[in-house]
């Protein structure tokens, strides 16, 4: 696979997990002291972006600049936030968005690895 590739599958992971994560709030909406998740992935993306420049070693001494092809993972947190006299932070109406975002997401994500699988197809086919 080609690094678009596999950083479309990190971030379907991401998107089953931040799936996985706001079901886990929603459920737990009740529950006491129940602080909810999120996934962290766009942030953790966005900084492997930024370092991803490399530069030139023209020689064994020189110090090594850069990063090459990692791809980010997604990192799941937990909220310090207190919204109710029970201590439960989760926040319905954010769930439930948050929810409906994530499945655009996902719907997007998927759109796409297949185009790149149509694309891979297509060439290995020959274009008829």
């Amino acid at each position: 696979m080609n690094q678009i590739t596999n950083i479309m599958a990190q971030a379907l992971d991401a998107s089953a997990m931040r799936q996985k994560a706001i079901s886990n709030n929603i459920a737990n909406a009740n529950t006491p002291n129940y602080q909810p998740k999120r996934v962290e992935f766009e942030t953790v993306f966005q900084k492997e972006l930024n370092s991803t420049f490399t530069g030139n070693q023209t020689n064994a001494k020189h110090l090594a600049i850069g990063k090459t092809n990692s791809t980010p993972t997604p990192q799941l947190i937990k909220e310090n936030t207190l919204m109710r006299n029970n201590g439960n932070g989760v926040d319905m109406d954010y769930e439930m968005t948050e929810m409906s975002k994530n499945a655009l997401w996902y719907s997007s994500l998927t759109y796409g690895i297949n185009e790149e699988f149509n694309l891979l197809k297509m060439s290995i086919r020959g274009s008829r």
